[in-house]
């Protein structure tokens, strides 16, 4: 069975349940809110620590105060939230139980896959999750980083799958990707 969710943070923010787009999610805090939490759903987050990344130029009190109200507007906006996203009354946690396909996920497994012999489908696979860098809208200190080793990833994935359809003489697909390495480079 697929996941019922699909989520894309390549190239801009989407989310699909069953197929259709979740258009409520359009305020800029609550996709970086849920941005985080998927990029960082090993763990659970304090509510104190969310604020702050959310909210670095507030008081402690008004960080909080604004924390609440954004998931109060994320409860109203998403419907089945909790589905996905565990709410505490002191942390919050993407769900590891929830069914899913997230396309950072996917790129990363996928490298990781051609990384341990999976070969060239693998390194195909992985540059097509890739469509854009990640969240190019979102400007938070947090991620910018993750968006530059994202990027390079995808560079090198790039380099590598020419190489290795030069070495299989298929310089007609090489050269494709090389188009794409030249304009981002």
């Amino acid at each position: 069975m697929p996941a019922a969710l699909d989520i894309r943070l390549f190239g801009g923010f989407s989310i699909c349940d069953n197929r259709e787009p979740v258009t409520t999610l359009t305020a800029p805090n609550l996709q970086t809110l849920l941005a985080y939490l998927l990029l960082h759903r090993e763990m659970a987050h304090s509510r104190q620590t969310l604020a702050f990344l959310l909210y670095p130029d507030s008081s402690e009190a008004q960080a909080q105060s604004n924390f609440r109200t954004l998931l109060g507007r994320l409860r109203q906006a998403w419907t089945n939230v909790e589905t996905y996203v565990q709410i505490g009354s002191r942390t919050v946690q993407w769900r590891s139980d929830a069914p899913f396909v997230f396309d950072v996920q996917e790129f990363e497994n996928a490298l990781a896959r051609a990384q341990a012999g999976g070969g060239v489908s693998e390194l195909e696979r992985a540059v097509e999750w890739y469509r854009g860098d990640l969240l190019p809208q979102c400007y938070a200190d947090w991620i910018l980083p993750l968006r530059e080793r994202l990027r390079q990833k995808y560079l090198n994935a790039l380099a590598q799958l020419i190489q290795r359809l030069q070495a299989q003489d298929k310089y007609s697909a090489a050269l494709v990707y090389a188009r794409q390495l030249l304009q981002l480079e």
